[in-house]
């Protein structure tokens, strides 16, 4: 049970003797909460002077005789600085007698033998360790009618300071690590509590259960609405509170006409989300083929959030990265229904293309993205740490793709590696080499994606192969719904939309 009257009458006295703290708590889930402050400053400063006793912000140890100096600034904002002398031994006490208080003035800093400037991070209140991040709650508004006050909460834009690779931790004494695969959209409708006492409650060694009592103003509890606006140093999110039932509907659900609401690969989660049952590998072991009878191969099917096949590159190059004979377009030339084809861009590059018919050999137009006997296709080869991948000058979408993690893999260039069964695609967003792709990587994006349409899901649940099996697989631009159910389209809503 927290003690408000004591701190009511502490900040209703004459002189406020301590500096003021705020607390943060997030709840993340029913079982862990993380727990943080602002930052408090460290320096030892005066709080108040009644004759030649002054009190201090924080508790000192300091020895009678030792020489104390006290720097400010005059009422002319001019730098000065004083000393005197401990006129008597204390030992962890915010007041302290000096000789003579002449010219010292309340916000003075001191320092001198055994003055210790606290390190408040972290810190413990209510036997709870709080680190220090860069925070703002601010636009309080009480009112007694209209609309209820939507508090703002700034954070720096590190969403990587709360996973669990990160050094902050939650608040059991430093044992348990942050959040695994945490992103800054997670907060959305997390609660958000801001808890308020002065410095003097708090506890400053983390190694310790605070002993001292809970003396703090009312808590304030908030629900995280929306991020309102995003930079690259700071995320400024719209805090509610939890009895605002504006924007609420009845039934308490999303029906959205184009868009599927499940998260993609969601029921694979270690934590399931939604009831999308797409594999993390994107690995099926039956599909029916062109002529609709079933077969019990197992394949590879990756795609772009655009619905294009995302290939294997050894399915046109050579390990030399030329292109294969027969593999590179030309006009009045046949090609078979399915086949893969390298198309020159005139600048030493190619793009590449997957026939939907069969082409015939009066065919003279060349494949493009209005061309519909052609599906535009990208290309992966499996990640190598020594390999260089690099990106495309002026189309991301032509950035170098991969497949990660694969085994037994000698170069990018490799023919005989083995996906593993959670391999992905991933789409280099920057040039480098060697860094290992992964969801929270700045080098890497998620290649294979769903489209969140209707299309997306066919594409992948009801497939038909034209050739190859495992990662040789080329899929059709058919499908076939006797292939297996979609599920496209179910509820809950929720906020993971294209």
């Amino acid at each position: 049970m927290s003690n408000t009257n004591l701190i009511i009458s502490d900040i209703q006295s004459l002189e406020v003797n301590s500096g003021f703290v705020s607390l943060y708590e997030l709840e993340w889930s029913s079982s862990t909460t993380l727990y943080f402050h602002p930052g408090v400053s460290s320096e030892v400063r005066v709080a108040a002077i009644v004759g030649t006793q002054i009190t201090l912000n924080t508790s000192q140890t300091i020895a009678s005789g030792i020489t104390l100096t006290f720097s400010g600034y005059t009422e002319a904002g001019v730098a000065t600085t004083q000393q005197t002398t401990a006129s008597a031994s204390v030992n962890n006490s915010t007041t302290l007698n000096v000789a003579s208080a002449t010219n010292l003035k309340v916000g003075m800093t001191i320092t001198g033998t055994g003055i210790l400037n606290i390190d408040y991070s972290p810190i413990v209140f209510n036997g709870n360790t709080y680190y220090a991040m860069p925070i703002e709650l601010s636009n309080f508004d009480i009112k007694s009618e209209g609309a209820m006050s939507r508090p703002r909460l700034l954070i720096a834009n590190i969403e990587s300071i709360l996973r669990d690779t990160s050094l902050f931790q939650n608040a059991d004494d430093g044992g348990t690590d942050g959040i695994s695969s945490f992103k800054i959209d997670d907060l959305i409708g997390k609660r958000f509590i801001q808890r308020r006492t002065l410095e003097k409650y708090l506890t400053i060694d983390p190694s310790t259960v605070s002993t001292k009592a809970v003396v703090e103003l009312p808590k304030r509890t908030y629900v995280i609405d929306r991020i309102k606006t995003k930079t690259s140093s700071v995320i400024n999110f719209e805090l509610v509170n939890p009895a605002d039932l504006e924007g609420i509907s009845i039934p308490h659900r999303s029906v959205i006409g184009k868009y599927c609401p499940w998260e993609y690969q969601g029921l694979s989660f270690t934590n399931p989300v939604g009831a999308c049952t797409w594999p993390t590998g994107g690995d099926v072991t039956v599909k029916l083929n062109e002529s609709g009878t079933l077969n019990t191969k197992t394949y590879r099917l990756y795609f772009t959030e655009n619905d294009e096949p995302i290939l294997w590159w050894g399915l046109v190059h050579d390990t030399d990265g030329s292109v294969k004979s027969g593999y590179t377009y030309a006009d009045s030339t046949q090609y078979p229904k399915g086949r893969v084809l390298a198309l020159s861009d005139g600048s030493g590059g190619f793009t590449y293309w997957r026939a939907n018919i069969l082409i015939s050999s009066s065919n003279t137009t060349d494949p493009s993205p209005t061309n519909t006997n052609w599906q535009q296709c990208r290309l992966w080869r499996p990640w190598h740490s020594s390999s260089s991948f690099a990106v495309h000058a002026t189309h991301s979408e032509r950035n170098d793709y991969v497949a990660h993690p694969c085994s037994s893999v000698s170069s990018s260039t490799d023919t005989s590696f083995t996906l593993d069964s959670t391999a992905t695609i991933y789409r280099a967003v920057v040039a480098s080499t060697g860094k290992t792709p992964g969801p929270f990587s700045d080098h890497w994006t998620r290649g294979d994606f769903c489209g969140k349409i209707l299309s997306s899901c066919k594409k992948r649940f009801q497939a038909t192969i034209g050739s190859g099996t495992n990662i040789t697989t080329v899929p059709l631009s058919e499908t076939d719904s006797a292939a297996g159910a979609l599920p496209f389209g179910g509820f809950p809503g929720s906020r993971k939309h294209r």
